[in-house]
């Protein structure tokens, strides 16, 4: 009976476990296949911007003169082979300017689509236009003077979501595999000691998600390689129709003028390729390169060659069209790619391994409270709340890598000037500050879980009210809306953690705190900066609301109730004395320069220039929605990576006021080399670009360490001063952290401001990183100065 009782929990426990496992990697998969749809359809419009690009030369060469568009009388020859080879290419449509078709190739039911959200294209060559049916580029045709139609080709999107799928079938075979073989682990491990069974559940999870993940991105690797490598394709397919008819007639290609026009006309129109040449019995008779001529091809290990055969049957002549690409545009580009899902893979495994991890707490607990049912949620209350902050985070950040933009749009459509961009933001910080204080007096009076409801409640209305097309003041309620709800949680998660652990175990609430925020603004930024392609903004904040909600009825299933109970106070001051303690503090020197010089221009940084000036700068730039995201995604990292071994070097060094200095001038540093990207000599380098882009990564992940060397040290360093000898270290962390909030507050206004006056250009970031630079070196001599008198007082 005892055996039949323990097998059958067992396998209760390997099903429980089963099904967190199959969430989790359903939730990879659905992230994994939007990103690769979302990837192959840009690959597909590259390719046909590279067709189009040929009949749009060809049809502005015969308009330039001044002939109407109508008399062209080569379009079939020239559209109906492209659209016949090419699986991806549906139809190929030329208009008139009253949108009326002149031309058509291939499927002509397909039409333009209104130019109602257009998303421009090689820097306004050519725009793209999508709906729930058509994919569409459209390339504009011009004489010398005006605009005199276009040339629209259409895609079916249903045939990028087949391919995908095609591909996608052994994927999912690979996880329900996985999953099966962690339900059996699971199973087998259930009978060990329970250290060891928590060690190798773990790391029976970590391999079969790693296992799913490496499936995804070989899959991925081939498919976007493939369509990287398609380009080349369709045009050695282009140039060899061009050609056929020259072979077929007998002509000598050798003698016919024009050729190396033609080459340099594809050279011109895509840049990717490298040599462009005609051969004939392996001989080159026509190059890109006219140097060429005369000599026999030679292969290039570098590049990926690209030929077609033009020899009619029985010819004696093998003439051959081959296109050189090299590889490493295409190993970029498969990179690119590739680089979308490594982001959302980071920002799904957060989700996965969080709920593992709760899942397992979930199981021990019930297994501890055998005798009691009903404590389980007792026992398992800090590893329930986990998920409550990361998800809140998750939601709050969720729009941040398009928000700035947004507003700006917003703003713009009302007539107003760019200065009032940052007053959403500092509506969210400065209510966000405002509520620390009563939120902690209320969470005294009627406990945690109501306080946590009703912060998520609040961060749902504003996320609906956005959501519904508000206008600019709007707006900005709904943002100050969101710092109440954002400012309550964090009072409530912080007071719930401390009066659900132990004395001994308090430092669980730092970690709660620290990596629920870190780790729901990488996972936020990240998965919103891809979903806003996909779904619209306002998608995106409808998908916050819904979240929300969930974690309200989640909250109210699974968190144990918190009686409010003064013995596990928040530290949080009452509102009639907290000017007179302001005060007291603000006399100590220490303090003092440590909260001005360090800390409020600290948090400037992060929400002026990370997480508002930065995006907004990005997009002005032409930078993805996705690469924003992940801009911000390496700072966060960045702080996590460096608060973990700062704090070590802290407590071992006792010199924290060395190591703040070091975090402000490392800050300046990362401002300057983001600044660097505006140096004139960079603008004309022939790989600016690259080179631009690797200076923004490294400018954002030193400022990201350099917040590691500042979040850590710096509550140890103002609780070493003689006003928290008087008045408690506890009360002079909590006040430092209250007063730190103006940071928040005045970064996008300062950053606006100095938007305002230099324009959205890199000088802003040099500005900054002389302000912080002087307030790091006033702070670092002061410290100087001020230690033997602080040493003596001791």
């Amino acid at each position: 009976m005892h055996d039949s009782k323990t097998i059958a929990q067992r396998i209760a426990d390997a099903v429980a476990m089963f099904t967190v496992s199959a969430i989790c990697l359903v939730l990879l998969l659905f992230v994994a296949h939007g990103t690769i749809v979302r990837t192959y359809e840009q690959l597909i419009v590259d390719k046909l911007l590279a067709q189009g690009g040929l009949v749009q030369s060809t049809l502005e060469t015969f308009v330039r003169p001044g002939l109407p568009l109508r008399q062209f009388t080569g379009f079939q020859k020239l559209s109906e082979p492209m659209v016949k080879q090419d699986d991806m290419l549906d139809s190929m449509t030329a208009y008139d300017r009253e949108g009326e078709v002149i031309f058509a190739a291939g499927d002509t039911r397909a039409r333009a689509l209104p130019p109602t959200n257009e998303q421009t294209l090689q820097s306004g060559v050519a725009t793209m236009r999508s709906d729930s049916r058509y994919l569409q580029v459209v390339l504009p045709l011009r004489n010398k003077f005006e605009r005199v139609g276009d040339l629209v080709m259409t895609v079916y999107r249903h045939r990028a979501t087949e391919k995908v799928a095609s591909l996608f079938r052994p994927v999912i075979i690979a996880a329900v595999t996985a999953a099966v073989g962690f339900g059996l682990v699971v199973f087998l491990v259930n009978g060990s000691a329970p250290h060891l069974r928590r060690r190798r559940v773990a790391a029976g999870f970590a391999a079969s998600y790693m296992l799913v993940a490496a499936a995804i991105a070989l899959m991925m690797i081939n498919l976007f390689s493939e369509g990287a490598q398609s380009k080349g394709r369709v045009l050695a397919d282009s140039l060899g129709q061009r050609l056929h008819d020259i072979i077929n007639f007998g002509l000598v290609l050798e003698q016919i003028d024009g050729l190396q026009e033609v080459l340099t006309e594809y050279r011109q129109l895509n840049p990717d390729i490298a040599s462009a040449g005609v051969t004939v019995n392996g001989r080159i008779v026509v190059h890109s390169d006219p140097k060429q001529v005369g000599r026999y091809w030679q292969t290039d290990a570098a590049t990926h060659e690209y030929r077609l055969d033009l020899r009619p049957p029985e010819h004696p002549r093998a003439s051959t069209v081959v296109l050189a690409v090299p590889k490493a545009i295409v190993y970029w580009q498969v990179l690119r790619s590739v680089k979308n899902f490594a982001a959302l893979f980071v920002a799904s495994s957060f989700f996965a391994f969080l709920f593992m991890q709760v899942a397992q707490a979930i199981q021990q607990a019930m297994q501890s409270a055998q005798s009691r049912p009903e404590t389980w949620r007792e026992h398992a209350a800090l590893d329930l709340v986990k998920p409550v902050f990361f998800l809140a985070v998750f939601v709050d950040h969720l729009a941040y890598a398009f928000l700035p933009q947004f507003v700006n749009e917003v703003a713009g459509r009302q007539g107003l000037s760019a200065s009032y961009v940052a007053m959403p933001f500092m509506a969210y910080y400065l209510f966000f500050a405002l509520v620390l204080v009563p939120a902690g007096r209320y969470e005294q009076r009627v406990g945690s879980r109501p306080l946590i409801q009703c912060g998520l409640l609040l961060t749902a209305a504003s996320l609906i009210m956005i959501a519904l097309g508000a206008s600019f003041e709007m707006l900005v309620v709904a943002r100050a809306i969101a710092g109440v709800g954002q400012g309550m949680l964090f009072i409530a998660i912080q007071s719930f953690v401390l009066a659900k652990s132990t004395a001994e175990h308090r430092t669980q609430a730092n970690t709660i705190i620290v990596f629920g925020f870190q780790a729901g603004m990488i996972s936020g930024m990240a998965i919103g900066s891809l979903l806003v392609g996909q779904i619209t903004p306002a998608g995106v904040f409808v998908l916050g609301a819904a979240i929300a909600g969930c974690i309200m009825l989640y909250v109210r299933l699974a968190l144990p109730d918190s009686k409010p109970d003064v013995s596990h106070s928040t530290g949080f001051i009452g509102t009639g004395d907290i000017w007179r303690e302001i005060t007291a503090m603000a006399r100590d020197a220490k303090f003092s320069r440590t909260i001005l010089l360090i800390g409020i221009p600290a948090k400037a940084v992060m929400t002026g220039i990370i997480l508002f000036a930065m995006p907004l700068f990005l997009h002005t730039r032409g930078f993805a929605q996705e690469d924003i995201g992940q801009m911000t995604m390496i700072y966060a990292a960045c702080v996590i990576f460096s608060s973990t071994w700062t704090a070590r070097i802290a407590d071992a060094s006792a010199n924290t006021g060395a190591i703040l200095s070091w975090g402000a001038i490392l800050t300046a540093g990362g401002l300057v080399v983001i600044a660097l990207c505006g140096w004139d000599a960079l603008a004309t380098h022939e790989h600016a670009q690259p080179i631009i882009t690797a200076l923004m990564i490294v400018g954002v992940a030193m400022i990201g360490i350099a917040h590691g060397f500042i979040n850590a040290p710096v509550i140890t360093h103002v609780t070493q001063t003689d006003v928290a000898q008087r008045c408690g270290s506890g009360q002079v962390g909590a006040t430092y952290r209250f007063i730190e909030r103006a940071g928040h507050t005045l970064g996008p206004i300062l950053m606006g401001q100095v938007f305002y006056f230099v324009g959205v250009s890199y000088a802003a970031f040099s500005w900054a990183g002389l302000a912080i630079l002087t307030l790091g070196l006033v702070f670092l001599l002061s410290e100087r100065a001020g230690r033997p008198a602080t040493q003596e007082y001791a």
